[in-house]
């Protein structure tokens, strides 16, 4: 009887994991949109989806750093295209044509550009930090004012031009479309990513130190950690992911432009928001940041798929933040329902 009830409880409690709840909602998704179009669950297709989804994944981990020290960056978008713009020129004023027609493009070493982008993103977010951390500025006033400098910087930079797939190497024209096991190099860089971030949350005193700051700031420096190296360190990481992420949606689009991906903030900090990171920081796993975009992307491939929108962008975009923000909405009552689940069934 005491094993029944042990193996009871543990299925309760992990029915109550917020993990759980999302893979239930992405479940329900599919099914969903597979009635009407059965193509959508198609091995193909989900994989297309993860593909889609991974570039918001990368950034996802490195604003859930950001989160949890109780900050935020809306300046992702500005580093990206920064980042990218500034490996792009490197890889466009060395690119080498060949003489034979079936010889392909070369330039700079690609480990070299995808370095490049991420410490110039590594860079941006370390002056976000300093100016919040030890400026004392709000997160919000100083990523945003730092969003327009960054904008700014690529057009200074790139002399208001684009690069395009002509002035590109094959090597990062390659970049996000080779596979590996059925699974698209995107899907494999973000798992890396996944995988260190995890490893740096869990195991190291610098990783445990932002969900110390996020929670209590004042408990954690009484108790000898730093608040201000701890959102410098998240900052760094934000703006280092950034600019990865950066190259791999220049290398997905062929094309660098100044103004690259502006608004992915938005659904990044919903992926986050969904995943059941807080926004006042301290809280959030990992597993449900991926779940969380994992999400969005859902609702976004299964928007097109279905076609309600037609070819009307604004009512694709309309329909999106609507399910977004419902999903933003339903994940904060339940997790109300869950802090009042345990203060009931906490014992005095």
């Amino acid at each position: 009887m005491s094993q029944i009830k042990a193996r009871d409880s543990r299925l309760k409690r992990f029915l109550r994991q917020r993990e759980t709840g999302l893979v239930l909602v992405i479940i329900a998704l599919i099914a969903l949109v597979s009635l009407r179009n059965p193509n959508f669950s198609s091995l193909s297709n989900l994989q297309f989806i993860l593909g889609d989804t991974s570039i918001m994944i990368v950034l996802a981990l490195g604003m859930m750093c950001v989160l949890l020290v109780g900050s935020i960056d809306i300046s992702i978008s500005g580093i990206m295209a920064l980042g990218a713009m500034t490996a792009g020129i490197v890889m466009k004023n060395n690119l080498v044509q060949p003489e034979a027609a079936d010889a392909l493009r070369t330039s700079t070493p690609l480990i070299l550009l995808i370095l490049i982008s991420m410490g110039v993103g590594a860079l941006c977010g370390a002056i976000n930090g300093l100016l919040i951390s030890y400026g004392k500025v709000l997160p919000i006033v100083a990523t945003l004012g730092m969003q327009y400098i960054i904008y700014g910087t690529s057009h200074v930079i790139s002399g208001g031009q684009a690069v395009y797939r002509k002035d590109m190497s094959e090597a990062f024209i390659q970049f996000t479309r080779g596979s590996f096991l059925g699974l698209n190099s995107k899907v494999w860089i973000m798992l890396a990513a996944f995988i260190i971030l995890y490893l740096f949350i869990t195991y190291t005193k610098a990783g445990r130190h932002l969900y110390a700051v996020g929670s209590n700031r004042e408990a954690a420096q009484m108790s000898g950690i730093k608040p201000e190296t701890a959102t410098l360190n998240a900052h760094i990481i934000m703006g280092a992911l950034a600019g990865l992420a950066g190259m791999m949606y220049a290398s997905h689009d062929n094309k660098v432009t100044q103004d690259m991906a502006m608004g992915y903030e938005m659904y990044v900090i919903a992926a986050c928001v969904i995943g059941g990171v807080s926004v006042t920081g301290g809280s959030g796993k990992i597993l449900g940041v991926l779940l969380g975009a994992l999400t969005i992307g859902v609702i976004n491939n299964g928007l097109t798929m279905l076609r309600l929108t037609g070819n009307s962008e604004f009512w694709k975009k309309a329909i999106q933040g609507a399910v977004i923000l419902i999903a933003v909405v339903t994940n904060v009552l339940i997790s109300r329902g869950h802090r009042r689940r345990v203060l009931r069934e906490r014992r005095i």
